[in-house]
């Protein structure tokens, strides 16, 4: 069980030691004795999750939905979708809200049939900023229900290709590497490396270059280290893989998010989503049946496994031309490991803004546990930051929320 408490551990303050040998004998290699530096936050490729910041271009699509208060009362809106957020006009006041990668577009209905026969027409659908417990709530009404159905379809694919944009924006190009890095023999073990997103809990998205590597002799635990980039010089995170540990996907239309010991990340398309996880659970099961530390052949066979997996994956990724980046860049001092302290940022970028856009009050879902308490690079811990508790004009903040059903969307 301690060893369980510890599976999730900051290396800021460890020392590894020095390795004087330049050829590491591999079976004998447990942690890697490789000197390896500690990642402040000034080290990391960040972006912020502010929902207030402006939308770019033009409307990709515009038109009027539902928009949902309560059970029993909804209006009439006008929704711009712009390619990295959405805007909500009523009566003459816009609501903006910013897009991140750690959002949920799903189709829902009402539990019950108690709904205003005004609502029970209606096809709703949600955007769920999962991260902050927020939901906005949508209806979609038509002459026909199967009208209504294709507009709210439409509606929703959209709106999950803007998030997955915005995901993939964030991305700088790589491939996805089963080979370990000559000049880090701590990856010596690795059966799989590449850019993921992950939420600190202060909106604030990190990416960090995530490694995959088998239990040794020394502990029944898989890891997952978490590095600056490629190069794998600077540790920012690791994480420590038991049989009881919590790995599994959000649900979400074309959601490439996941959830590891209570600590969410979203990988860069749901293809490599499905890769992280089933790599994850393949050593889950050799740790439930007891396996033995493998060795150098069998961590070869494993490689050839994954590898075969990336053939299959969308080969679009690797020819897109990099995005620009939707969110804005966060920059961090190199004098503090504090978050608080932020540089003044360039043109064109900026830094963290803790205030938020108001918006209606989340309502429960149930497929998703509440995040822990997550280690944030550098070491510190942070909790996801609430919502601010202004309202507009048109935001009843007090009233209840919808409560939909679950609903399969993939």
């Amino acid at each position: 069980m301690a060893a369980v408490a510890h599976a999730c551990r900051c290396l800021c303050n460890t020392d590894l030691g020095d390795e004087a040998q330049n050829a590491i004998e591999f079976d004998a290699l447990s942690e890697a004795n490789a000197p390896i530096a500690s990642a402040s936050p000034a080290d990391l490729v960040a972006y912020s999750m502010d929902m207030g910041q402006p939308l770019r271009g033009k409307p990709l699509r515009s038109g009027e939905l539902w928009f949902l208060r309560s059970e029993a009362t909804a209006e009439k809106v006008t929704v711009a979708l712009y390619v990295n957020g959405i805007a909500i006009l009523h009566r003459g006041q816009e609501v903006r809200a910013c897009f991140s990668p750690f959002i949920l577009v799903r189709n829902c209905k009402f539990q019950d049939s108690s709904a205003s026969n005004q609502l029970s027409a209606l096809k709703i659908f949600k955007i769920f900023f999962y991260s902050r417990s927020l939901c906005y709530f949508f209806g979609v009404q038509a002459n026909t229900e199967e009208e209504a159905e294709e507009e709210r379809q439409s509606w929703v694919l959209d709106t999950a290709k803007v998030v997955h944009m915005v995901t993939q924006s964030l991305f700088p190009p790589y491939s996805i590497s089963c080979e370990p890095v000559c000049a880090a023999a701590a990856t010596a073990r690795r059966l799989m490396a590449g850019y993921v997103i992950f939420n600190t809990g202060d909106d604030v998205a990190t990416v960090l270059y995530g490694e995959l590597s088998p239990h040794t002799q020394d502990t029944d635990m898989a890891r997952l280290a978490f590095y600056e980039n490629e190069r794998c010089q600077k540790l920012a995170m690791e994480i420590y893989l038991a049989v009881g540990s919590n790995c599994f996907e959000k649900v979400g239309v074309n959601c490439s998010c996941f959830c590891i010991n209570g600590h969410d990340f979203a990988a860069r398309s749901i293809g490599e989503r499905k890769l992280w996880l089933r790599a994850i659970s393949n050593m889950k099961v050799k740790l439930q049946n007891a396996a033995p530390a493998p060795s150098r052949e069998d961590i070869s066979h494993y490689r050839e496994a994954i590898e075969d997996q990336i053939q299959q994956l969308d080969s679009s990724l690797e020819s897109r031309s990099p995005l620009d980046a939707l969110l804005a860049r966060v920059i961090r001092s190199k004098r503090s490991r504090s978050r608080d302290r932020e540089s003044t940022p360039p043109p064109g970028e900026r830094s963290i803004d803790d205030e938020c856009l108001p918006a209606t009050p989340a309502a429960q879902e149930e497929e998703c546990a509440p995040t822990s308490p997550s280690r944030a690079p550098g070491g510190s811990y942070a909790t996801p930051g609430g919502m601010s508790e202004q309202s507009t004009a048109w935001t009843a903040s007090k009233q209840p929320t919808p409560n939909p059903d679950k609903a399969a969307d993939e």
